[in-house]
């Protein structure tokens, strides 16, 4: 036990040494736009250490500079530290951690292309993957993943604010602009933590840190609404570690992917003080996916839907407008014939600025439900039968579901430490791997 709480207390003040990024590495560019007020204005003169907003504060003037000039520079960390004192296929503590550095430059203010925007981005990630130990589907680490060093997004951005319009065009992520919301990345399970993993187990989705070629186009038909659409080349293989994030090929190996998801946003109006909430739809398809269909037959294209719901429904008079006690949901779907997922469920309470004197804290609980597909394991079954191991494998799998609940501490504007706990029910589908706890904690600083 002692050997235990010695290997945690060293990895979190080596974290410390390391730095960390409160806000994630995968939500970096919403960072830029509040930088560059901030930092515009010099706010980081003469602030002590404890005080500052990004840990190295003002470089003595050199940031404020740049952001004057329209650079904005960000990096961060972020450690998971997590173990699994019972359960699963066996036991241990495991560290992934991630670096992130991004860039932002402002073209349009120095050059007639006003909202004009050149954005880039890379990642570092190490550590190993306590869900190796435990045998289980879904990531109890939300940093793990890629681990080496990477070239992450690099593109343009062109913002028309009279017509409410963004493009991007260059090396993307999906997970930025799909699939996303500040409530998934309280948590520190992956299924959770940045997009609903299920999207990933049934096509080549990206998402930080590893990006493909795309276009992306946002606008408002209405002043509630929120329309975006985006196609993407669906590159299964862009991911891979060898590659360092310089796979720039234009093939698809699932030809291309093309997305688009349609919110609904309540009491978000300038002025509007009524409970926000937000209800969106999306859709995708991948015109060059095939293989062979579970039960048999081949399949051509690839597709699926999906529904993302949070609202608040509570809050203190003290508390800003979009924090409170806030639900959320978010539902795919996919054809099961093809799919390993066709069904898949992330919901959760996060409860944020409901003590006065700690404003930016929040306790979150979630749930994760992710079923697999019944004609996988109708397929698995007869290969049991068989006493053969089909092209899926001769272990019939259910679902795997978890349940995780944590504290966020925002320690102050730069650091943040979150204690975790997670419940792993029926890993990896198969009813044969003991149920899995998991403690430990995720820290992050920006830098």
């Amino acid at each position: 036990m002692r050997t235990i709480f010695t290997c945690f207390g060293f990895l979190f003040f080596s974290n410390l040494l390391l730095a960390g990024d409160a806000g994630f590495s995968g939500s970096a560019i919403l960072r830029h736009p509040q930088m560059s007020e901030h930092l515009g204005e010099n706010r980081e003169s003469g602030v002590s250490l404890w005080d500052r907003q990004y840990l190295t504060g003002d470089w003595e003037g050199g940031r404020t500079k740049l952001a004057n000039d329209g650079v904005t520079i960000s990096s961060s960390y972020v450690a998971d530290v997590l173990g699994n004192p019972c359960g699963g296929e066996s036991r241990g503590i495991a560290f992934a951690g991630s670096f992130g550095l991004d860039i932002n430059v402002d073209i349009g203010r120095h050059t007639n292309l006003k909202g004009l925007d050149f954005y880039i981005s890379m990642a570092a990630r190490t550590g190993t993957s306590l869900s190796n130990k435990i045998g289980n589907q879904f990531s109890v680490a939300q940093v793990y993943g890629g681990q080496n060093i990477r070239l992450n997004s690099l593109y343009l951005k062109q913002t028309f604010q009279r017509l409410d319009l963004v493009i991007k065009v260059g090396r993307m992520n999906g997970g930025d602009d799909f699939l996303q919301s500040d409530l998934y990345y309280k948590y520190v399970n992956n299924a959770f933590d940045g997009n609903p993993v299920a999207i990933f187990e049934n096509g080549p989705f990206t998402a930080y840190p590893n990006a493909t070629w795309g276009a992306y186009i946002q606008f408002r038909p209405y002043e509630r609404i929120l329309a975006k659409a985006a196609a993407y080349v669906a590159n299964k293989e862009v991911s891979e570690n060898k590659y360092h994030g310089f796979n720039w090929s234009f093939n698809g190996t699932d030809g291309a992917q093309i997305i688009t998801e349609w919110s609904w946003q309540v009491n978000q109006l300038k002025d509007e003080t009524g409970y926000p909430g937000n209800y969106r739809l999306g859709a995708y398809y991948y015109t060059g996916s095939e293989g062979q269909k579970y039960l048999g037959g081949d399949y051509h294209g690839n597709w699926g839907y999906y529904i993302l719901l949070d609202q608040v429904i509570y809050r203190p008079s003290y508390a800003s407008h979009k924090q409170g006690i806030i639900p959320f949901a978010a539902l795919l779907f996919a054809p099961e014939d093809r799919n390993p997922f066709p069904f898949f469920i992330a919901s959760g309470l996060v409860c944020e600025g409901l003590i006065k004197s700690r404003p930016q804290d929040s306790t979150n609980l979630g749930f994760i439900y992710g079923k697999y597909s019944s004609d996988q394991r109708q397929a698995q079954e007869l290969a049991r039968r068989l006493k053969i191991n089909g092209p899926f494998g001769n272990m019939p799998q259910n679902f795997e579901a978890l349940i995780e609940l944590n504290h966020w501490f925002q320690v102050n504007q730069w650091w943040t430490f979150v204690p975790d706990i997670q419940y792993i029910i029926n890993p990896k589908g198969f009813g044969d791997i003991k149920n899995a706890w998991v403690v430990g904690f995720q820290t992050g600083v920006s830098f």
